[in-house]
């Protein structure tokens, strides 16, 4: 009976050494592992704007922590919303030293190359771009790694442009009086917003209205506005599609 217990204790130990020794825990994070602060793929709504992190790495990674500084100027942080459902995170922003905290972990691996999470920001004024964040420090697996934050997209006149790879924004005639057709395509009915900003990022209007699945059309009267460029959103629930207009 004796020696019966010994071999079971000598099989768990075994198996707790071999599972300590795992790939996963002899990984070695250096500077060739990256995590990824995707800027120039934010998305942007009424008053917010939010972008994906994600790592690029070979090791099996399972867990992701960072700390980061920002323009408080220009920008509120609202909140880290988590993409990858077997993620466990904890995030806070701290008055005293003026820095938002984030870690995460899982007994799943994280997934390579894929956003794990959003970082979203309310915006008080202007256009998030990569300097706007600063002091930031990232870790896999509790190790330090490299960060790379990528470039906000520029249009002329600094407002931002981002081309949607399923649907797009057409105007008819561009540069306008003022009178315009607008024409999207849209993936399934849907309700959505048009919102129209000026190079400052301020909402100047503001419609609801409806989509149909497939093309939409319908005329905008922005005569009202002075003359420049403007860039006009059509907010859904499921994709911003975005614009620059120019009106002379």
């Amino acid at each position: 009976m004796k020696k019966q217990i010994v071999l079971i204790v000598a099989i768990i130990f075994s198996s707790f050494i071999s599972f300590a020794q795992s790939p996963n825990d002899m990984s070695i994070i250096d500077a060739q592992d990256t995590v990824v602060f995707d800027i120039a793929h934010a998305d942007s709504g009424v008053g917010f704007v939010e972008f994906p992190v994600y790592f690029l790495s070979g090791d099996t990674i399972n867990a992701l922590d960072f700390s980061f500084k920002y323009n408080q100027a220009n920008f509120s942080y609202d909140t880290i919303l988590k993409l990858a459902s077997y993620l466990s995170i904890t995030s806070n922003y701290n008055m005293t030293d003026s820095t938002v905290y984030f870690t995460s972990f899982s007994i799943t691996s994280f997934a390579n190359n894929t956003p794990l999470v959003k970082i979203r920001f309310t915006i008080l004024s202007g256009q998030f771009c990569k300097d706007d964040l600063n002091n930031v420090l990232v870790y896999l697996n509790g190790d330090v790694c490299s960060v790379k934050i990528t470039e906000c997209i520029h249009a002329p006149n600094g407002i931002y442009e981002a081309e949607n790879k399923n649907s797009s924004i057409e105007f008819y005639p561009n540069p306008s009086e003022g009178l315009t057709q607008m024409r999207f395509n849209a993936v399934r009915n849907q309700s959505y917003d048009l919102i129209v900003s000026d190079v400052n990022g301020k909402m100047v209007y503001k419609q609801s209205a409806n989509a149909v699945a497939g093309e939409n059309e319908m005329n905008l009267h922005l005569d009202f506005l002075s003359k420049g460029v403007y860039l006009v959103q059509v907010v859904m629930n499921y994709m911003n599609l975005y614009k620059k207009i120019v009106l002379q």
